[in-house]
């Protein structure tokens, strides 16, 4: 529950920030004023990507701030220095230097921002276990917020006193606080999450009916609820552990659906383990063993993941220990052995002397063998970490453009940023499946466009109509070069179909082909929808969708074929001198 509570945190400081800029650019329209905002939002960027050139935009706008006696600037430039130095460095005796350095400038000239940096103080604490310290600073951000009739922050401010208690097990004083911030009527998107947060309490103190009306309102599937179909796993253990099945048959379809479809192992594992006690309450064993099976292989692999490095340090202490020990007896043996062998004469001493200058070599040639080995593993490990590290930078590029859209109106524009995450998360899905995969060699089409197919459907919302989804791809490993260009087209050909191939029908059928034929790779995606125009050409289109598969068909050097009618639209692309894995 504490890492729910710190990611919005963290993004709460930068929004916050942006908002305090934007009031002030608008009421005055001084050019340096933009400059010091842009600086922040590039700082703050280049943090989330743990990026050094950070400090470099924190620090330029604190000077032009101070030149120009922009005593907000200041402060905030201030407290973005210390966040790269606790997210990034994890230095957090720097990191609090620098944001009590601008609680100073705040309260030297009676500015309000000075709340906001408490409040970043506290989710540091929060973060590195200090529950005490984090205690201390929410309530000052929070006593501050209410003096400043703050509203949101003081939501915000509850929330995570609520988490601390939590985890201190004081659950009677964490159900007050999330109470209080309910009466809070701001920001009510927030509220999915402390009604989640009140279920899982009274679970954890064996409270299952009280928690299942919460529960209840946290699986609510709403616009502002992102997180309903995560917060399923609590509803679900509190109807396992009541032996209540009603109204769960759709709750429990949903849960296995998202358990299939999300990356997230931690989430993924939850869900996994509240439905295997779900179908063991009711006695379906080899259901509930079956999704045990899943669990317990997720858990592991979570667990290997997040393993201490102070383990591995005492793990390669001993190692080291017990070979120099080994070695030390080696020795030891191999001189007696050499004393004995003096007496049998000047034969035997010349047999001994070929014996440990071949045996010599031999353990030459194993060592390099070894060196070889533990190269081409750092090697293995290197790519994979820079594989992994690729997916959760586009998983944060994703989760900003999410941010984003949620203060949008205009649905074109959300649109527009929709689009662009599902692009985003097309890259995102190789990458992720390169670092699953042991020999780092391709991804298999299979499986990705499955994952890609499925991940599109849920986002376009197109409960509403029955759409299948038929797919006849072969199991081929393709490399980076291929699978990225080939993904965004797919993503943009099944996206389109999704927009507008069944503007006014009730159902549909997606199917897409895919085939290696002769070194050639052959994709069809195919629809029954309303068609094309009629006067439809993909080179004077000037939808970016088409201009994007039209740019990374040319890239890849494939041919390109668009065949609609008023039963519906086939596109196929032929692409030459594939290699495959």
């Amino acid at each position: 529950m504490k890492k729910i509570f710190y990611v919005f945190s963290i993004f709460f400081v930068y929004f916050y920030s942006s908002n305090s800029f934007s009031i002030q650019t608008s009421q005055n329209k001084e050019s340096y004023k933009t400059r010091v905002q842009n600086y922040i939002d590039t700082a703050w960027s280049l943090t989330l990507e743990e990026n050094d050139s950070a400090l470099v935009f924190a620090k330029r706008a604190q000077k032009l701030s101070k030149e120009n006696n922009y005593y907000l600037g200041e402060a905030i430039a201030l407290e973005s220095q210390g966040l790269y130095h606790e997210i990034v460095t994890g230095n957090y005796d720097l990191a609090s230097k620098f944001y009590f350095e601008g609680i100073a400038i705040c309260e030297k000239h009676n500015l309000t921002y000075a709340s906001s940096i408490y409040h970043s103080l506290g989710v540091m604490f929060h973060t590195s276990d200090n529950y005490n310290k984090a205690l201390e600073y929410y309530n000052t951000a929070y006593e501050k917020a209410k003096k400043d009739k703050d509203s949101i922050l003081q939501k915000k401010c509850l929330i995570n006193i609520g988490s601390v208690y939590s985890s201190l097990q004081n659950f009677e004083e964490a159900k007050l606080t999330m109470f209080k911030s309910l009466k809070i009527n701001k920001n009510n998107e927030l509220n999915y999450n402390i009604y989640a947060n009140l279920g899982n309490l009274f679970i954890r103190q064996e409270q299952y009916k009280e928690a299942i009306p919460y529960l209840e309102k946290a699986v609510e599937i709403h616009p502002d609820n992102i997180d309903s179909e995560k917060n399923l796993m609590y509803l679900i253990e509190a109807k396992a552990a009541l032996r209540d099945s009603t109204g769960m048959y759709q709750k429990v379809n949903r849960a296995i659906t998202e358990a299939n479809n999300i990356t997230a192992l931690r989430a993924k594992g939850n869900l996994y383990d509240a439905l295997s006690k779900y179908f063991y309450a009711f006695e379906d064993y080899k259901t509930a063993i079956d999704y045990q099976k899943k669990y317990h292989s997720i858990y592991v692999e979570t667990k290997e993941k997040q393993r201490d490095q102070t383990v591995y340090d005492l793990e390669t202490s001993y190692q080291t220990e017990k070979k120099e020990r080994e070695l030390q007896q080696k020795k030891a043996n191999e001189k007696l052995l050499v004393i004995v062998l003096a007496f049998l004469g000047i034969l035997l001493l010349l047999l001994s002397f070929f014996y440990f200058k071949n045996r010599k070599k031999n353990q030459q040639l194993a060592k390099q063998k070894l060196l070889l080995e533990n190269a081409l593993e750092d090697k293995n490990v290197l790519f994979k970490e820079i594989h992994h590290r690729v997916k959760n930078n586009l998983q944060v590029i994703s989760s900003l453009l999410s941010l984003q859209q949620r203060q949008i109106t205009d649905p074109k524009a959300s649109q527009a940023i929709q689009e662009g995450r599902n692009r985003v998360k097309a890259m995102a899905l190789i990458h992720q499946n390169l670092y699953q995969d042991t020999n780092l060699i391709g991804v298999k089409t299979d499986d990705y466009i499955q994952k890609l197919a499925n991940s599109l459907i849920k986002n376009y919302r197109v409960n509403d109509k029955d759409i299948q989804l038929n797919l006849n791809v072969e199991p081929i490993k393709l490399d980076i070069d291929t699978i990225i260009p080939l993904g965004l087209v797919i993503n943009e050909l099944i996206s389109n179909a999704l927009k507008y191939a069944f503007k006014g029908h009730n159902s549909g059928t997606i199917s897409i082909d895919l085939k290696e034929d002769k070194n050639q790779l052959n994709l069809t995606i195919t629809d029954n929808g309303i068609g094309l125009p009629n006067d439809f050409s993909i080179e004077d289109s000037s939808s970016l969708g088409f201009k994007l598969i039209k740019a990374f068909s040319d890239k890849i050097e494939a041919t390109l074929n668009i065949d609609s009618s008023e039963k519906g639209t086939s596109i196929s692309i032929q692409i030459p001198n594939i290699k495959t894995h």
